[in-house]
């Protein structure tokens, strides 16, 4: 949470020239005593009503200062504060949770080069900023919030992976109440509100109020999406939302092959004693390859068995083709990360093999029906064909 507003900004020179002004001590031989007041208003952080029995003080150092605060208006006044000084301010009040903001020195301004007189290293000056803050209250939950994790195919299964929210300090963004952005106290009580964690399945979580902290923003990280990209620009704030949405990006390219056996592809002669011929093997450009042919049990490899055509010296004819499932013509296909093999086995496949008999050619059809993807990548899935320049059929021959 932080605060905000409007900067008052006076740098008085009031150079020493007699008694010193009350409040000012001069135990600095050169005289330099500048001076940091800081004003303005405390709101409820849900309502933006402006608070008027809160307690201020500022604490640098081992001093510590009390604010005064106008019952009536809500107003205060804090200081002073040394330049040069870090500083914290605490906020607190009856009913709304803790605040401390821990923030950086603040050095005097650089006075004009025609004021050599007035330097700030010899000079008492004044400066004043004005602050405004927000408050939440300790009772207040927010109201359960909903995460959808999206994927850029719509047709793609549902993301599974891991969820992680963690607290941050507010942005500026989102102060409406003051008028000088980036004069931003942030509550740093807030950023010790306990991270989120978890795993989701099926796209989408469903987070608890009391797993959040009213008020808080949060940034959210998803990652361990297999083959997606982990995202970590999403930000939400409990209390003023109830659903998200989060597009996550895939590390997977179009599925290409990028070499292939096609033109060494023959037969091995003989049809007895033969148990891989006509080989070809495919490499593609990911690491994981996965057989997603739809309308048959067998996938790719059913097609690539049914759609088997050989032709012998003696004419022998191939087993009928009787399953979904069954390779019954002993064709070979097997995919192992980013290679794809096909081969023939003809001393099964072949209703009756002979010693005598040659296999003049093999021929792999139906590649139009053979689809792949990416593992894990719908979005992505080609045909065999599609892969290949639209080639449906691979011929091997002596």
């Amino acid at each position: 949470m932080k605060v905000y507003g409007r900067q008052i900004l006076a740098a008085v020179a009031i150079l020493a020239v007699g008694g010193l002004t009350p409040g000012c001590k001069d135990d600095d031989p050169t005289g330099a005593n500048h001076q940091i007041w800081f004003m303005g208003s405390i709101y409820d952080g849900a309502t933006g009503a402006v608070l008027v029995d809160y307690d201020i003080s500022l604490v640098y150092g081992t001093t510590t200062v009390t604010g005064k605060v106008d019952r009536a208006t809500g107003r205060y006044t804090l200081g002073p504060l040394p330049a040069w000084n870090d500083y914290g301010v605490v906020i607190s009040q009856g009913g709304y949770r803790a605040f401390t903001s821990y923030n950086s020195m603040i050095a005097p301004p650089t006075p004009p080069p025609a004021s050599q007189q007035s330097d700030v290293y010899t000079a008492r000056t004044t400066q004043t900023f004005d602050f405004d803050a927000s408050l939440f209250p300790d009772s207040l939950q927010p109201s359960a919030l909903t995460i959808s994790i999206v994927k850029s195919d719509p047709t793609a299964p549902a993301p599974d992976g891991s969820i992680r929210l963690r607290p941050l300090s507010q942005p500026s963004i989102q102060d409406s109440i003051g008028g000088v952005g980036n004069q931003v106290w942030s509550n740093d009580q807030d950023m010790l509100a306990a991270v989120f964690n978890s795993q989701f399945t099926g796209g989408t979580i469903s987070i608890d109020p009391s797993s959040l902290v009213y008020g808080v923003n949060y940034q959210v990280t998803i990652y361990d999406v297999p083959g997606f990209i982990p995202v970590t620009n999403q930000m939400v704030r409990a209390g003023s939302q109830d659903s998200l949405v989060i597009n996550i990006s895939t590390t997977a390219a179009p599925l290409q092959i990028v070499s292939n056996t096609i033109s060494m592809c023959r037969p091995a002669g003989q049809s007895t004693n033969v148990v891989a011929t006509a080989q070809v093997m495919f490499k593609f450009n990911t690491s994981s390859v996965e057989d997603v042919t739809p309308a048959t049990s067998g996938r790719g490899q059913e097609v690539l068995d049914a759609n088997l055509f050989v032709t012998t010296a003696m004419s022998a004819f191939l087993k009928s083709n009787l399953s979904t499932n069954v390779q019954e013509r002993a064709t070979s296909f097997v995919l192992n990360g980013d290679t794809l093999s096909f081969s023939w086995n003809p001393s099964v496949g072949l209703m009756s093999s002979s010693a005598t008999d040659t296999i003049t050619s093999v021929t792999y059809g139906g590649l139009s029906g053979i689809t792949l993807q990416p593992t894990g990548h719908p979005e992505f899935a080609k045909t065999l064909s599609a892969l290949l320049s639209n080639q449906t059929s691979i011929y091997c021959a002596n």
